[in-house]
């Protein structure tokens, strides 16, 4: 239930983007294209869901560039968001993590915060970029304040994500005695480095790997547990995201007119 909250904060953040773009859809037509276009993501390659985003927000009528743009910023404000709820929340663990850092805290603040700022002042650029590409006009872009919206509904999503992931590991594991912010900041630090790892399927393996490693060194579980929890959550998380997407293709299927026989 926590994760499928996070999606419908994603998904509004990303219709409000779309609406400072010119472009408009209701919640549930955007919450078929945000899960239908999610399933690219098991392909190698992160931006094979933006390009499906865009050709399935054009087939409802929303101009491809708006619905790509849209898509690459929340994109980029859900990394900043992830670094800036990583530095608050994980500073004692990025320091165990890595004792070479100085002030952990700050260091990924710095990061998130830099990037969230830097955000719509390349704003221009990129649209412009990505309208060559599509060979369409520009579009407009979109208020200040939408930025600060969206931003702030992907802060709030990795929260919940986090507290979603400790509430799995302590159904798992009753007796482990890691704290919320602990496993705020492992799941954000770890899928974060999945997300980042462009060439891994869902940050598939890359992100067990931090997973087990955080989990690990800073104490929060034993490495047989933290195996064990990094897999299964995993695979809960992959239904979790596969499902929407193949009810909502289901229902399409469902609907589509069959076509009639010919009378001989």
């Amino acid at each position: 239930a926590l994760v499928l909250v996070t999606y419908a904060l994603l998904i509004e953040a990303w219709r409000r983007l779309l609406q400072g773009w010119g472009g408009r859809l209701a919640f549930w037509d955007g919450a078929r294209i945000w899960t239908v276009s999610n399933l690219a993501r098991y392909v190698p390659g992160t931006l094979w869901s933006v390009g499906a985003m865009s050709v399935l927000a054009d087939d409802a009528g929303v101009p491809p560039t708006a619905a790509a743009g849209a898509a690459i910023f929340n994109t980029l404000l859900n990394l900043a968001a992830g670094f800036i709820v990583l530095s608050g929340t994980g500073a004692d663990y990025i320091a165990r993590l890595a004792p070479g850092v100085p002030y952990p805290r700050a260091f990924g603040a710095v990061i998130g915060i830099a990037g969230a700022v830097a955000l719509p002042l390349c704003l221009p650029t990129l649209t412009g970029v990505a309208a060559r590409l599509l060979r369409r006009e520009p579009p407009s872009a979109p208020p200040l304040r939408t930025f600060v919206a969206a931003l702030l509904s992907n802060l709030i999503a990795w929260g919940i994500y986090g507290v979603a992931f400790g509430c799995f590991s302590r159904a798992l594991f009753p007796a482990a005695g890691a704290t919320w912010l602990g496993y705020v900041a492992v799941f954000t630090g770890s899928y974060l480095t999945g997300f980042l790892a462009l060439l891994a399927p869902g940050g598939l393996f890359v992100r067990e790997a931090a997973m087990v490693y955080a989990l690990t060194r800073t104490g929060m579980a034993t490495p047989a547990d933290a195996a064990v929890l990094a897999v299964a959550s995993r695979l809960w998380l992959t239904v979790l995201e596969l499902a929407p997407g193949l009810a909502f293709l289901a229902a399409g299927a469902v609907r589509a007119p069959r076509p009639r026989r010919s009378v001989s």
